[in-house]
């Protein structure tokens, strides 16, 4: 018994009752007086060169915090004294001052190294301040803290909290400092309330902890192992940290299976793609910023989510069936005991399309490491490293793609990489001393820039408009038919198609004599409503949603269902659950064309002929000529134009194109009833999966229905025609040959895809031109300059749909890949100027695609 009572008096702590620390409501907990005492450091974390006192010896603690010093002198205490003389360890022996006293200066050495690395996260180097935080102290001991969440309760730090608060911020070298928010990583306008002196913000968000008394969130299930059964079976799911949610995810009741069923059951995968994970790691499989897609569903998942205790908690409506989950709780038997759970998610993401895709994307920003395990190569680097005349030896700075099954409208991939230097760009104020310093980005705090580029992340789509503009002129009613029957007779003739031809000007992506016909040059330029049509095909695949009126998100549509941004429920009042991402919009406006002004669909207006007509000819005034089209000026007609061009203010994100060819491609199959793309497959509760599906009330977060198609199926199969040559002869065979041999490009049948290349002022300028022009004042510069040290990027696009199953003639998978091109090394030169050189968003979709299908090893067949 004297044993058992030394042991417990080494382990036990006496702290002062903290009730916030136990009764807070919610799925995340954190102790009032904890995050007081962690406030009073906001105060001592200063510009290093203004630190004005010394850290502090364990004496100059108990003289700077006399209210401390009986806790923290270490002669009083029975607890105290009997540690010390069981344990006998120096740890042991030190007094609690003596212990605070070293830590804080492992803190100051972790803040000196935190704000003095290449990639710091805050604009100055840091210290700690032992005189103001003496001072911030005094005042905390001595008043009480209040908080909302515990109204009519006061608190009162104790010296135990300021000790904790220290050692929390010291774990493991610093980590925590990481996750706080630091001038230079906070954007203005979060920093109002900020002293001005002030460096580091500490809040209750960042410290919080997971609630266990709060039930278990719902799984989150991607995959089917089980793809011939009645019932599907998933494959992996992504789970938290805490080992009670992975076991709770291989549950039968969860999975949705029989209890007795022997089934192979689903591999966990804690977190999501990052930039630095082993080529070997299972987070490859789950798409990156998935937390961030999935939010508005953690009032479902969660078992403190509004949403969730509205559906388990409400009682039956008379007339109205209730299912064994509706009307009731959603639990879990777990040892047998009952446990809350939140529904569970069904995910269309693919597993190893995923992760083919994400880690080519990771391989063309950098990972060398994931090329060699891809087995990826170009012919441009022969033996070399992947983009090995490349600033960081990186192909691309920015890599986004998105895959789309095209039957069903399930995405099946969202990938994204940046190259190590653009995420310095993005992340805060710090810049390594590898990153080229001539590159004409400001380096500023953007996290939504740091998101994944799949969905987060859009351009303008330059060419890759071809496809809803050539659909909209084979249905004009006055020379569709026409065109549409000449295309049809081409295609019956073997070989590439005509130069002038509709097929030919896609395959060469010749834009001006695409603007021809969207200007009606074929009637003199006259009473021309070509513009609108174009406009009105947009909507056909699924552009220009929540346009028809001016709104913030005009051309955005819904990732998790597959709606559009004004949908709402039976009731018309109450909007569906929804993460709104960018996707594409088409011959739209902003507001009184002030830039930030909602944006709306361009009013159809009519074009005076004599200025098309000058802008037809370009700067030379010779129609036919290489400038056809360029320098347009004059008023609205300019706008238009650059529309046409896919500049101006249309926009498309790698889903939104991706989706507008997965429309085309359903056409061309000749499928009826086409539904958009969506992330979530469906919402369900504990038991068999045909029963415990979510069915709510009635459509807030079920999938959009499936819509009948609105391409015609003869257009679709000209225009796809058209881009199946891009690859043999157009302006995606030099991407091509960068993965294929020149005679496996002209065979290839089984994809057909479109380039794009938005304007970039510096395609002709390089690195060094760049760092003259863009240094000094901006108000002293010309328009040009200005536009050349300005904030857009060398995108290129591509966009197609591909065969996956050799044996049958229909598209089954589209894809949509947006890049940020990458700077030559040794030249400073932009690579692939303009429409010269091998375009990467292709080279990385062939890349996907050529394994998806079988085509190259490295894929899941």
């Amino acid at each position: 018994m004297p044993v058992l009572l030394g042991v417990l008096l080494v382990v036990a702590e006496v702290r002062p009752a903290d009730p916030s620390a136990r009764a807070q409501r919610g799925d995340r907990h954190v102790s009032v007086r904890h995050i007081a005492a962690l406030k009073t450091l906001e105060h001592a974390i200063v510009r290093r060169n203004t630190v004005a006192a010394p850290l502090p010896s364990a004496q100059a603690l108990l003289e700077g915090i006399p209210q401390c010093r009986t806790e923290w002198d270490g002669h009083s205490g029975i607890l105290n004294q009997a540690r010390q003389l069981i344990a006998r360890s120096r740890v042991a022996a030190l007094s609690p001052a003596q212990r605070l006293a070293a830590q804080l200066e492992e803190l100051d050495a972790a803040l000196l190294r935190f704000s003095t690395g290449a990639n710091r996260r805050v604009t100055d180097a840091v210290g700690f301040d032992a005189a103001r935080w003496f001072a911030a102290l005094r005042v905390t001991l001595q008043v009480a803290v209040e908080a909302p969440e515990y109204p009519g309760h006061k608190f009162m730090v104790q010296c135990s909290d300021v000790a904790s608060a220290v050692s929390m911020l010291v774990r493991a070298d610093g980590r925590m400092l990481g996750a706080l928010a630091w001038r230079g990583t906070v954007v203005d306008k979060a920093m109002v309330h900020w002293r001005p002196e002030q460096y580091v913000e500490i809040s209750a968000r960042q410290v919080a902890r997971g609630n266990p008394w709060s039930g278990l969130p719902g799984c989150i299930y991607m995959g089917n192992s089980a793809p011939g059964a009645d019932v599907a079976v998933p494959e992996y799911f992504v789970t938290g940290t805490r080992s009670a949610e992975a076991r709770l995810c291989n549950e039968g009741a969860m999975l949705g299976i029989a209890g007795d069923r022997e089934v192979e059951r689903p591999v966990g995968v804690a977190g999501e793609a990052t930039a630095d994970i082993p080529v070997d790691d299972e987070r490859w499989h789950v798409p990156p910023s998935l937390a961030v897609m999935l939010q508005p569903l953690a009032t479902l998942q969660r078992p403190t989510g509004s949403l969730y205790r509205l559906y388990t908690d409400a009682q039956m409506t008379p007339g109205v069936t209730p299912t064994s989950y509706r009307y009731g709780p959603n639990r879990v038997d777990i040892g047998g005991a009952p446990m809350d759970v939140g529904f569970s998610i069904d995910l269309t993401i693919d597993p190893a399309v995923q992760a083919l895709a994400q880690k080519t994307a990771a391989c063309y920003t950098g990972r060398q490491d994931v090329c060699r395990s891809l087995g990826m190569q170009r012919k441009e680097d022969a033996a070399h490293l992947l983009g090995h005349r490349m600033l960081e030896h990186a192909m691309v700075r920015m890599a986004a793609v998105a895959v789309i099954d095209i039957a069903s409208g399930r995405i099946e991939a969202l990938a994204g990489a940046l190259s190590p230097c653009t995420v310095q760009e993005y992340d805060g104020p710090g810049r390594a001393a590898s990153c080229d310093k001539r590159l004409p980005y400001p380096i500023r705090y953007r996290p939504d820039a740091l998101l994944n580029p799949a969905v987060y992340h859009d351009a303008m789509p330059a060419s890759v408009i071809k496809p809803i503009m050539a659909a909209a002129f084979l249905s004009d009613p006055d020379v569709g038919a026409r065109w549409l029957a000449a295309e049809q007779a081409a295609m019956r003739r073997p070989g590439t198609p005509a130069l002038d031809s509709m097929r030919g000007q896609l395959m060469r992506s010749n834009s001006a004599r695409f603007l021809d016909r969207m200007f009606c040059a074929d009637q003199a330029f006259a009473h021309c409503r070509r513009p609108w049509e174009v406009q009105a095909t947009a909507l056909a695949f699924g552009w220009n949603g929540g346009c028809t009126d001016p709104r913030y998100d005009c051309g955005k549509r819904d990732l998790l269902f597959g709606r559009e941004v004004d949908a709402s429920d039976d009731s018309g009042v109450v909007a569906p659950l929804a993460t709104l991402v960018p996707y594409g919009r088409l011959l739209a406006e902003p507001l009184g064309n002030k830039l930030g002004a909602p944006i709306r669909l361009r009013p159809a207006t009519p074009l005076d002929p004599a200025r098309v007509r000058l802008c037809a000819a370009g700067a030379d005034g010779q129609r036919g000529s290489r400038d056809d089209w360029e320098k347009c000026r004059g008023g609205g007609v300019v706008d238009i134009v650059a529309e046409g061009w896919g500049q101006g203010h249309a926009r498309s994100s790698a889903l939104g194109v991706a989706g507008m060819m997965a429309a085309l491609a359903a056409a061309a199959n000749g499928q009826t009833d086409v539904r958009k793309p969506h992330l979530v497959n469906g919402l369900r509760g504990v038991g068999p999966a045909d029963s415990a599906r979510l069915e709510p009330a009635v459509m807030r977060w079920n999938l959009a229905q499936a819509e009948p198609g609105k391409i015609a199926h003869d257009a679709a199969e000209v225009i796809l025609s058209g881009l199946s040559y891009g690859h043999r002869a157009g302006t995606s065979r030099l991407a091509c040959e960068q993965v294929f041999d020149a005679r496996t490009c002209h065979d290839m049948d089984w994809i057909a895809g479109k380039t794009g290349t938005p304007t970039f002022p510096n395609d002709g300028r390089s690195l060094d031109e760049l760092a003259r022009l863009c240094a000094g004042s901006v108000a002293s510069k010309t328009h040009s300059d200005r536009s050349a040290c300005g904030p857009l990027r060398p995108y290129k696009w591509y966009v197609a749909a591909y065969r996956t199953d050799r044996n049958d003639a229909r598209w089954t998978k589209a894809i949509g890949v947006l890049t940020e091109r990458n700077w030559i090394a040794d030249t400073g030169r932009i690579h692939g100027a303009g429409d010269h050189g091998p375009n990467p968003a292709a080279e990385i979709a062939m890349q996907i695609a050529a394994r998806h299908a079988g085509y190259l090893p490295g894929g899941d067949k």
